[in-house]
């Protein structure tokens, strides 16, 4: 029931925390606002009471209030916490002298032993007597602590980071926090499982990548370069490497095992893409898709520059063998053959380009299609006698290898582009989509008709992956997520 629509703030109200002992009052806190707020049910009024801070003019983060109601503890962006009485709405005191960095994000109370709890934008965890001194070390987590859960004995806590990490840490002792679980804190671009091998699996994210175990989703690897962006990953077919693209025009391999650097190519492709057709920003810089061959000799990399390059690699030469420039935008997707002849690269400029790799006329173009769409996503069908695309035309289209002719077209989003697909290799395949409408769909491939569609994520699913025991399906998301999905089993029959 509507009570009454008085403003929390003057201007932005940022926090808001019920009293312990009545429901009949609550605390807000914004920009130079900290109100005590009355509910007058019977008379169907909300009276708010400023409280008085003197001199002190803060922005409000956070609010924790004392067991008994006595006192309103108060963190501000600058990094200090003031301690307000309940009953006179006056501040009795403000601290530490040494002030937390980036300000005070999350505050909780711990009524067991009647202190303070803060955590700051600077990963800073910090006990506060009652009084508002600081109790020992601090001790410094990775990230922003944006959350702080306590247990009702108040022995221990759990902190949540911005770094996407929750700790469980000891109330007496914040220096043996232990990390729980962990995931990405920004977009993930994309996903690889080694081949035949469905118990692990990579995925790549701003200046990182991991390597995680899909049964418990513990983190195995993490493998960080500072201040550069890891567009794409694969796995070769001996599974001995991590391939990985950056956005500083540079392929990097890493090991599976110890993410120790193999080798780095420099200048795979150049720094800015020449853009889309249409005059679009290139998302991407650097290299933007990497295909290793089945025979793990060469590996074909595609760059925001629009070139295809095919490169000798080992891990004591890396040698490019030929440099393919026919796209006019950024090279979304590259896929080879089961016997490494060709390969196919679709680009945002409207085109998907056959690659000839072996034969009397090697790393020429064979055959091409032009659309109406920036691809985003192209696969081989079973046999490899069809190409499947999908792009921002919302479509996802079957083409015929030979003739290079649309021969079937799905809706594949009503309101939103599609960005990834994949497909299973068993007898009665399946294939999987995702896009910008947060969907993630399951089809029949011979029929052409979706049976199942999930919806998890909470952005744009930027990938999708079938496990090679097709037990599993993966998929990863703008919003940082990582979603494992059971695969239907009657997908495939039609049932």
């Amino acid at each position: 029931m509507a009570i009454c629509g008085s403003p929390a703030s003057h201007d932005v109200a940022t926090t808001c925390t019920w009293l312990n002992t009545t429901e009949a009052a609550l605390v807000t806190g914004g920009v130079n606002q900290l109100r005590v707020w009355d509910f007058d049910p019977e008379h169907r009024k909300v009276r708010p009471t400023e409280c008085t801070t003197g001199k002190e003019k803060r922005a409000y983060n956070c609010i924790a209030i004392s067991q008994d109601d006595k006192a309103i503890f108060a963190g501000t962006d600058s990094g200090d916490v003031l301690k307000i009485d309940t009953q006179s709405k006056r501040l009795l005191i403000n601290g530490p002298k040494k002030r937390l960095e980036k300000g005070v994000k999350s505050l909780v109370y711990n009524c067991a032993t009647g202190q303070v709890i803060a955590g700051s934008g600077s990963g800073q965890l910090v006990t506060l007597s009652d009084s508002l001194e600081r109790l020992g070390c601090a001790h410094v987590l990775e990230g922003a602590v944006t959350s702080i859960a306590l247990d009702q004995p108040g022995e221990f806590f759990f902190a949540g980071t911005a770094h996407s990490n929750m700790y469980l840490v000891p109330a007496d002792n914040l220096g043996a926090a232990e990390l729980k679980c962990t995931s990405h804190h920004d977009k993930i671009n994309d996903i690889a499982f080694p081949k035949g091998y469905a118990s692990l699996f990579a995925t790549c994210s701003a200046s990182e990548i991991r390597v995680w175990h899909s049964g418990t989703m513990n983190e195995l690897i993490r493998i960080q370069v500072p201040n550069l962006e890891c567009n794409c990953i694969v796995f070769p077919s001996d599974g001995t490497a991590i391939l990985s693209g950056w956005s500083d025009g540079k392929i990097r391999s890493f090991g599976p095992q110890s993410g120790c650097l193999q080798y780095v190519i420099n200048d795979a492709h150049r720094l800015t893409g020449v853009g889309n057709s249409s005059g679009g920003v290139v998302p991407q810089n650097g290299v933007t898709s990497l295909c290793p061959t089945n025979d793990t000799r060469k590996l074909i990399s595609g760059g925001a520059d629009g070139k295809v390059r095919v490169w000798a690699v080992s891990k004591g030469q890396q040698v490019m063998l030929a440099s393919m420039q026919e796209h006019k935008g950024p090279i979304s997707s590259l896929v080879v053959t089961e016997d490494d002849s060709m390969c196919v690269s679709a680009s945002a400029d409207g085109s998907c380009i056959v690659w000839q790799l072996t034969g009397m006329m090697p790393f020429v173009r064979a055959n091409a299609l032009f659309a109406a769409n920036f691809f985003k996503a192209a696969l081989y069908g079973p046999n490899e006698c069809q190409l499947l695309t999908c792009g921002t035309d919302r479509k996802i289209t079957y083409w015929d290898v030979t003739t290079m002719q649309a021969i079937r077209i799905l809706d594949g989003s009503d309101v939103a582009e599609v960005n990834t697909l994949a497909i299973s290799k068993s007898d009665e395949p399946l294939f999987v989509s995702g896009g910008a409408d947060k969907k993630v769909c399951v089809w029949n491939y011979n029929e052409g008709a979706m049976h199942y569609e999930g919806t998890a994520h909470s952005g744009a699913v930027k990938k999708v992956m079938v496990a090679p025991d097709e037990k599993t399906i993966v998929s990863v998301g703008s919003e940082g997520a990582i979603c494992i999905w059971t695969t239907p089993q009657d997908v495939a029959t039609g049932a």
